[in-house]
């Protein structure tokens, strides 16, 4: 009975030891095809947690390298369409300030007011303009409603609104992708400082604005400077909300000084001539366009309307400077994606070698390995042939 015993546990033992074997030789032929070390997590528990790690940070990786080129694509749409912007607002300051020239005739101002109105045309297509997924590029985060509308007077009304489409291109940076139409078009800075001359001028009269400033924010009356010639030469009155503020001789030298306020005037002064000012510190785009169009229908004789196609020529000039600044901004922007996407590139290559480091085999070693293995198993199958073998009658 114990020898029965005895030889059954022989025979299991063997057998058991065999299939060891045969199970380490397996996992050794599968290392060597798939080149990996671990091939489960219980092959290095430890290991298996940093490769698990690595795997996420991957994924992160991936999807701010998608959201890049995302980003990307939508400003490289954006920069185009800005370029074509700053393109038409230098050719409509160049034709606002043909139109000023006095050797035109009113046929000639009617010919330059049909390249106003295809310019403004155009623009209106340029500030409604899609990227590539048929959003609309200045609406804001409106990206599905059309920005801007005309009516039939030329006025323009924005239908966006005033924040950015961010796009998160690492764990801690986000990047706009857009600019709001409003802040864009219709918030430029006013190139004469706080208020918007509108004239009175007398025939002949070549007088200008300058610049009128106000270091009190919180004065927002409206002013009249009304010119009156002297025998002692050119004075003025300042009129503050309809009420005379001031009077004086006006000296060029010093300009017109009231308070907090500030103007200063430029050419030649008529008797009669007057300039209202209305507090503006922004101007609009698209009102210089409607307006350069409507002053085109006057006649070059008039001094007024030659003072407004300066003015509006200013604000169409300072419109492409604002414009240029936006253009700045994108391309900071872009830049700003280059880095980001490089310093990811640069930081898979370094998990990726920091990965290979705990999977990835070392084939000689993997090798010798298995040849052990090999040897081991080849041993145990001998002495499984040989403990099966094994009969009583073999020694009687």
């Amino acid at each position: 009975m114990i020898s029965r015993i005895a030889s059954f546990h022989n025979y299991s033992s063997v057998a058991n030891d065999m299939n060891r074997q045969q199970v380490k030789v397996a996992e050794n032929q599968e290392q060597l095809a798939s080149g990996k070390r671990l091939l489960t997590a219980g092959d290095d528990p430890v290991s298996s947690i940093y490769i698990q790690n690595f795997d996420q940070q991957t994924t992160q990786l991936e999807q701010s390298l998608k959201s890049i080129t995302l980003a990307r694509n939508r400003l490289d749409n954006e920069e185009t369409v800005i370029t074509e912007v700053e393109s038409m607002l230098d050719e409509a300051k160049r034709k606002s300030m043909l139109m000023v020239n006095g050797s035109l005739s009113d046929d000639d101002r009617i010919a330059h007011k049909q390249d106003m109105q295809g310019l403004f045309d155009n623009f209106m297509n340029l500030v409604n303009a899609k990227d590539e997924s048929g959003n609309f590029i200045f609406a804001g985060t409106q990206y599905s409603k059309q920005p801007f509308f005309r009516d039939n007077g030329g006025n323009v009304t924005y239908a966006g609104d005033s924040y950015q489409r961010m796009a998160k291109i690492a764990p801690a940076v986000d990047v706009p992708v857009n600019d709001p139409g409003d802040k864009l078009f219709m918030e430029v800075d006013n190139p004469y400082g706080d208020y918007q001359p509108d004239y009175a001028l007398q025939s002949g009269s070549m007088l200008l604005l300058s610049q009128a400033k106000n270091t009190n924010n919180a004065d927002q009356a409206s002013y009249r400077v009304e010119f009156s010639s002297t025998p002692a030469g050119t004075s003025y009155q300042l009129f503050q909300n309809g009420s005379v503020v001031s009077s004086a001789q006006y000296d060029p030298n010093k300009g017109i000084e009231w308070g907090t306020l500030q103007i200063d005037v430029e050419g030649e002064i008529e008797d009669g001539d007057i300039i209202d000012l209305n507090r503006q510190d922004k101007v609009n785009i698209f009102d210089s366009f409607r307006r350069s169009i409507e002053l085109s229908e006057r006649s070059v004789s008039d001094a007024s309307a030659t003072a407004e196609l300066h003015q509006t020529a200013a604000e169409l000039s300072e419109g492409f400077k604002h414009i240029n600044r936006a253009r700045s901004e994108v391309g900071t922007r872009l830049q700003t994606l280059d880095r980001q996407e490089d310093m990811h590139e640069d930081f898979k290559i370094v998990m990726s070698q920091a990965r290979g480091t705990l999977e990835d085999l070392d084939y000689a070693t993997a090798v010798i390995e298995l040849n052990e293995n090999m040897m081991a198993l080849q041993a145990s199958q001998q002495a499984f042939a040989k403990t099966k073998d094994l009969n009583l009658f073999n020694y009687i």
